[in-house]
């Protein structure tokens, strides 16, 4: 069985007809000859031969006829223009019967879904696929590249009813072709005679008429004998329908590719004599719509529609007509056509031989005579071959042109339809099916086509795919890419257009959609980027056909792209008919086979499904803006109001200047624009309008806003007293402290009132968040109060008073929280349960504060199904005020203070309640640095020491966090207690220590009397610190005898335009008391002066014992290491001396007993962060139980400053310097946790995280390990000395001190060693020393001791003191060095030695007196 081939590739037969012909059938109401002959066709059970003489049977054998005038005339226009005009007409087809197509099909498929109506005809097809495939198929006019449409025969019709019948069809076989060059002639000429039953002619006469004619012209003749006219007209018969042909163009053309022969005048044996005419209305020649065609009607014997029309003739001559329309194709054209294959394959097969092939190479490259270079082209050359005497016999030897020479190469100047191509079409016609692969791959692989025929001739296989991808790919322009997609040319749309419909009409529909070929992507790539209707319908099938395949989200995604581009070129009905359809489909959810405990499991309900966010959105917004352009001003707004729900998906247009759409967003940082603000504007637009032109529809409409701004869970209600600023861990914090505090004092509860007082404000905060990327306005912000007795929202309006807020305004993304004051009358029980606003003060809302009840898991119902308890609405108590105190800062100003500045506020505290207040508590964050400045502070006696002031600070050396503080309401207030309506006020000064912005966090706690519990009230007060001062204090060993250590303070001023004054320099210590090496003054500094002091560090005689400090530590973190909890003893106390720096002729102590407590404040803020960050995985909790306040090696640096011109004055401290060397006091213990058992564990954060506490520790300030001797050279510079005499000796000092405050050392200073001695670059002599070469001593806890040694100098020169070593070992702290002592020395295994530095090396310059 021969493969069934679409119309369009059947052949081609034009009819030239005399005028008494066609005078003939517009007398009997029939349409032209051509398109009645079409109504007889295709033709049913025909058979052919292939060229091995094998028949192949054809159950339907199509052709198509058509006017040869109208194809000559139609073939020297321009082919772009004529493509271009095709596309025009067919686009101008199918917006002309749009709308109606699109009611039709939604109406046939609303009722086959309904099941009210019957199955839909437009299920599996649409209409505008069908107007398009008619129209592609309807193309009949030859062109360039394929030889399809080129004419296989040509019928030369007459009729008796001529006054000279033979002349007429002489003059008819006489005429020239009129057509262009590269159209080939090669067909078969037959000659029909038609008789009707008003001729002049008897019938004998006609029958030796038709006799003369085949004698003359060959046996392709006919005789018609027809019963035309008839008078009535028969009735109509139902034929199939005649595909439309693109309309002529406009005359006068400049379209002509070719110019036209000159019109021949008729001859006058082709008149015909006058015969009476019924009266009949004109026939269409070229169906078209009527818009295009306004000149023309429809013929009352046909109707033209997609379904089907009718023809008006008799019994008898359709059964006439019928036979010679078989007889033409079996007895004529077919034996011709199959002659002309066996020909050509005949040349085809010698030029593929290989003898042929290698000569034809030899002429190739060497050359070839002139003969042989002529190029064959199609024409009236020599005719083909005689072949056997049965095909022979069909015509005469002139009946057919052919090729001398079939090589693919051979054809005319600008022609591209070969012999070898018309042999692949005829053999694909013939249903030859191997032949014509043969010669379709050949063609392919010499780039001449044959991509677009294959897929319709062989087998289903994954290479269909890329012969059409090929096919269309050449169709492309060069300079198409990617990256920068061009329109393709018209020409090449209508070529991918015809491939496209001949695809889906020539493969079988099964095999089409299957998963080997998915013909559907074949017509999306014909489609291309072309916005073209005739090429968006192939999208929108394309789609289709996916949607019937099952795949959605494909075919959503084409649907999508049909609709933007009808949208494009204003086919609105099929635009917003496939917006709906891929809006539809992007609804559907995916098949996701899980188990239904996952939803439990996630609580997401699997019915709750939003389709595609990521494109629905602007489908909803395109079908809104085309409903809102057609008149359907409420589905408009439906959509935009949809749109308004914000979503996790970025939407946003690529940023473009030329887009009006992109010019009305908002751009974003990476240069896109956000489509919310589009979205919010249309919606804006959209409802005004609809509110104002239809009010009835927009009170019906009932539109709710599809997101709610206020968030329920996170609404709050607020009372006189409590404050929403601030860090809300702070306030609990600080509640804590206060519980911690009064715990093991009393079992009184802080309690919270959660009741609103009578006549006295509350608020509820609102939290409003904006979801839209895009700024919101709001007023009318309220909500509604009913008492909890009711359930009528109006039952409170009497006892209530709310606020309304306007004008609001969120930007995008923003979240604000909004307070609602509402104030009650009288004592009630009040619920809140919405909250009401004006959207863009145009849409009323009104949204639920109510939240959703727990889950029940009580009964086993309810812990199969999801049942929820009652939905939690928000409930207030109003009562009468009995206890209410209000606090606030006197002055509100801001506060930007300098470092370290003293700040006094005050504080006024009200008594709002009706009952007195007999105890207050205050309570301040762990970090602020007050003092209450009720009382006048007592300071200590100073204690004078030379020209200097030394004062004494006694430390409880504990982390513990400061104590609230009672205040006391006598000194206050005068009274003992507060009375109602009754205020106090009371300064506090602040320090400001911390250069940052920060809320300053105060809790009072107050109760009425003993026994009571206690209420609370909140203060708070925002403050900036600016840097003033920058102060870097650095120490390192001192070379003098007089101290150990050298401390150098350098003191910036980093204040722009501000003047300091240092009043004095503190520095503090347990262990070091520090005198100035230099008289120094209170200083005036101006703006980024540097000032630099410098401080010798000597053992304070009467300090504390460090080791008990360092065995409290190490006890502790033994405790930590095994896992205890550490008990509640606190680290021993301890003292600091204070030195004063600056000579002060003023007796008074500078350390006063606020400055203390800023002190102590500040230092416990610093170890305390300290202490955090060194030991992360220690609770913070025990660290006061575990590390003191003070280092005893520690000194702080306390500078005191003042701003006279205005008035400020403070101070700032610099802690963490330490001075002593350290001896790994924690060795021990971290030696003894690292050889302890390790208990397993199946955690392995648990063992990490104890190896992450025994770094921690061994990294510690308490675990430090340095060498504590310091060695001083002490020599004369310059010796004199007459070496006449002989060598000179040179005595030197070496003073060594033990830097450590707790441990001995055991020193041994050898000199001469071989290890003291360094590479110099300079030429120096080295030191010789003479005499005692080792000198040991053991060195109590900052003890020194001095060696005496003799350089042997022999020459004059420059000597370097190297050449000496010193090596420590390090004591237990218990050895104390005695003749009588009976503890051995016992060492910590800690051992170090010391050379001389090759950076600070020590020169001696001897100098001969003899030479001088």
């Amino acid at each position: 069985m021969a493969p069934a081939l679409p119309s369009s590739l059947s052949p081609h037969v034009c009819i030239l007809s005399t005028p008494d012909v066609e005078e003939l059938f517009e007398a009997s109401s029939l349409p032209s000859l051509p398109q009645t002959l079409q109504c007889f066709v295709p033709l049913s059970q025909v058979m052919t031969r292939t060229t091995s003489l094998v028949s192949v049977p054809h159950s339907s054998f199509g052709l198509r006829f058509s006017d040869l005038s109208e194809v000559e005339e139609a073939t020297h226009e321009d082919e772009e223009q004529r493509a271009a005009r095709t596309m025009d007409w067919i686009g101008a087809r199918i917006s002309h019967r749009a709308g109606p197509w699109v009611k039709t099909v939604e109406a046939n498929l609303t009722a086959g879904a309904d099941g009210t109506g019957k199955q839909s005809s437009w299920k599996d097809k649409t209409p505008w696929w069908e107007e398009v495939k008619r129209c592609v198929e309807g193309d009949h006019i030859p062109n360039s590249d394929e030889g399809w449409n080129h004419p296989v025969a040509i019928i030369f019709a007459v009729s008796t009813r001529a006054a000279n019948p033979l002349q007429a069809l002489q003059d008819l076989n006489s005429r020239a072709l009129d057509f262009p060059p590269w159209v080939d002639t090669t067909h078969l000429r037959y000659y029909l005679i038609i008789h009707p039953s008003n001729s002049s002619l008897s019938d004998p006469i006609a029958e030796a008429l038709f006799n003369a004619i085949k004698k003359q012209y060959g046996l392709h003749s006919y005789l018609l004998p027809l019963v035309l006219p008839i008078d009535p007209l028969p009735a109509p018969v139902p034929v199939p329908s005649l595909p439309p042909h693109l309309p002529p163009p406009p005359q006068p053309s400049a379209a002509w590719d070719t110019p036209p022969l000159a019109p021949r005048p008729t001859p006058a044996g082709l008149v015909a004599p006058d015969t009476p005419r019924p009266a009949m209305s004109p026939i269409p020649r070229s169906p078209g719509p009527p818009a295009l065609r306004a000149g023309q009607q429809q013929s009352a014997a046909m109707q033209d529609s997609p379904v089907g029309r009718t023809i008006r003739l008799s019994e008898g001559d359709i059964q006439q007509i019928g036979k010679f329309v078989r007889e033409f194709v079996v007895m004529s054209l077919i034996p011709w056509m199959e002659k002309c294959v066996i020909d050509w394959n005949e040349n085809y097969s010698s030029s593929r031989r290989l003898p042929s092939r290698l000569f034809s190479s030899t002429r190739r490259l060497f050359g070839s005579s002139a003969a042989s270079s002529a190029t064959a082209v199609h024409g009236t050359n020599a005719s083909v071959s005689s072949m056997s005497s049965r095909l022979a016999s069909h015509g005469p030897k002139d009946s057919v042109s052919s090729l001398t020479s079939v090589t693919s190469l051979g054809t005319a100047v600008g022609a591209v339809v070969t012999q070898q191509r018309r042999l692949a079409e005829f053999a694909t016609m013939l249903g030859d099916v191997k032949l014509a692969v043969s010669v379709w791959e050949n063609l392919r692989k010499e780039g001449r086509g044959g991509s677009d025929i294959l897929p319709l001739l062989l087998a289903p296989s994954p290479a269909l795919a890329l012969h059409a991808a090929h096919a269309l790919s050449t169709l492309q322009p060069h300079s198409q890419t990617l990256q920068f997609p061009t329109q393709s040319p018209a020409h090449a749309q209508i070529r991918a257009l015809s491939y496209a419909v001949r695809w889906a009409v020539g493969i079988d529909r099964k095999d089409f959609l299957g998963p080997v070929l998915e013909g559907e992507r074949w017509l999306v790539q014909a489609a291309g980027s072309a916005e073209d209707p005739p090429s968006t319908v192939l999208l929108a099938h394309a789609a289709l056909l996916s949607e019937r395949k099952g795949a959605f989200r494909r075919s959503a995604l084409w649907y999508l792209l049909a609709a933007d581009r009808f949208e494009k070129v204003g086919l609105k009905p099929l635009a917003l008919y496939f917006f709906r359809k891929a809006h539809d489909l992007y609804l559907k959810r995916p098949k996701k086979e899980v188990s239904p405990s996952f939803w439990d499991s996630e609580d997401v309900d699997p019915a709750q499904w939003r389709g595609f966010e990521a494109v629905l959105p602007g489908i909803e917004h395109e079908l809104g803006r085309l409903l809102y352009t057609t008149g359907d001003t409420e589905g408009a707004v439906r959509y935009f109001l949809g749109l308004l729900r914000g979503s996790s998906c970025d939407h946003s247009l690529q940023a473009d200047p030329t887009s009006s759409r992109a010019s009305s967003g908002r751009s974003t940082p990476d240069g896109r624009i956000s489509t919310d603000k589009v979205y919010l504007e249309d919606f804006r637009v959209a409802l005004k309008h609809f509110k104002t032109t239809e009010r009835e529809k927009w009170e019906a409409a009932g539109l709710q806003l599809p997101v709610t701004l206020c968030q329920a869970k996170r609404t709050r209600v607020r009372f006189t007293g409590d404050t929403v600023e601030g860090d809300p861990a702070e306030w609990d914090r600080l509640e804590e402290d206060w519980s911690a505090f009064w715990r093991p004092r009393g079992k009184e509860r802080l309690e919270r009132s959660r009741k609103a007082a009578v006549n006295e404000d509350f608020w509820v905060d609102l939290v409003m968040t904006n979801p839209l990327d895009v700024d919101i306005n709001i007023s009318g912000l309220s909500i509604t109060v009913r008492e909890a007795s009711s359930d009528n929202p109006e039952s409170a309006k009497e006892l209530v008073e709310v606020e309304v807020i306007d004008g609001i305004t969120l930007g995008g993304k923003e979240t604000r929280t909004i307070p609602i004051a509402v104030k009650c009358k009288q004592c009630a029980s009040l619920v809140i349960d919405h909250v009401t606003y004006d959207f863009l003060s145009l849409l009323p809302v009104t949204e639920s504060l109510a939240m959703r009840g727990f889950r029940l898991h009580d009964t086993s119902q309810q812990r199969q199904n999801k049942v929820y308890a009652p939905d939690a609405v928000i409930k207030i108590d109003v009562e009468e005020a009995l206890q209410r105190l209000h606090t606030s800062f006197v002055d509100d100003e801001h506060l930007v203070l300098a470092q370290g500045e003293y700040k006094r506020l005050n504080l006024w505290i009200t008594n709002s309640g009706t009952n007195p207040i007999g105890e207050l508590w205050m309570v301040a964050g762990r970090e602020d640095e007050l003092w209450l400045d009720v009382d006048k502070p007592n300071s200590p006696e100073p204690s004078s020491e030379g020209s200097s002031v030394a004062e004494l600070i006694h430390s409880s050396n504990s982390l513990s966090p400061r104590i609230p503080h009672l205040i006391s309401l006598s000194r206050t207030h005068g009274s003992s207690e507060l009375k109602p309506e009754e205020s106090l006020q009371f300064p506090v000064i602040l320090h400001a220590s911390d250069i940052c912005d920060r809320d300053l966090c105060i809790l009072f706690v107050f109760r009425e009397a003993n026994a009571s519990s206690f209420r609370c009230t909140r203060v708070i007060r925002h403050y900036e610190v600016a840097p003033l001062i920058q102060i870097a204090v650095s120490a390192e060993a001192s070379q003098s005898t007089g101290h150990l250590f050298t401390v150098n303070v350098e003191v910036e001023n980093a204040a722009e335009g501000s003047v300091v004054t240092l009043k004095q320099l503190i520095a503090m210590s347990p262990m070091w008391t520090c005198a100035p090496l230099g008289s120094y003054q209170a200083s005036i500094m101006p703006p980024y002066q540097v000032v630099r002091f410098s401080l010798g560090a000597v053992p304070w005689q009467q300090r504390s014992d460090p080791v008990d400090t360092v065995r409290f530590v190490t006890n502790k973190l033994r405790g930590v290491l095994h896992g205890d909890q550490p008990d509640l003893t606190r680290p021993p106390p301890i003292d600091l001396i204070c030195r004063h720096v600056f000579d002060d002729s003023n007796s008074n102590p500078l350390l006063t007993a606020d400055m203390r407590t800023f002190i102590h404040c500040n230092r416990r803020t610093y170890s305390t962060r300290s202490a955090v960050s060194s030991h992360p995985y220690i609770p913070p909790d025990s660290h006061p139980a575990i590390f003191p306040l003070y280092n005893p090696h520690s000194l702080d640096i306390l500078l005191c400053w003042e701003l006279p011109a205005e008035g400020r004055r403070g101070h700032v401290l610099i802690p963490g310097l330490t001075l002593g060397a350290g001896h790994a006091f924690l060795k021990d213990i971290v030696n003894e946790a690292e050889r302890m058992k390790v208990k397993r564990s199946m955690y392995a954060e648990t063992q990490r995280e104890r190896l992450e506490i025994l770094g921690a520790i061994r990294e510690s300030e308490w675990n430090v390990e340095m060498d504590p001797i310091t060695v001083t050279i002490d020599a004369s510079s310059t010796v004199r000395h007459d070496f006449s005499r002989g060598p000179c000796c040179v005595h030197i000092s070496f003073m060594l001190r033990n830097c450590s405050p707790t441990n001995p050392s055991r020193v041994v200073l050898k000199l001469n060693a071989e290890d003291g001695r360094g590479s110099h670059t300079t030429q120096l002599a080295s030191a010789h020393f003479a005499g005692r070469l080792i000198h040991r001593k053991v060195l109590e806890p900052l003890g020194s001791v001095t060696f005496r040694g003799t350089v042997w100098v022999t020459r004059p020169g420059n000597v370097i003191l190297d050449g000496w070593v010193v090596e420590t070992e390090i004591g237990e702290q218990s050895f104390v060095e005695s003749e009588s002592a009976a503890v051995p020395w016992k060492s910590r295994q800690l051992r170090y030695v010391q050379a001389p530095r090759a950076d600070d090396p020590h020169y001696v310059t001897v100098i001969d007196d003899a030479a001088s």
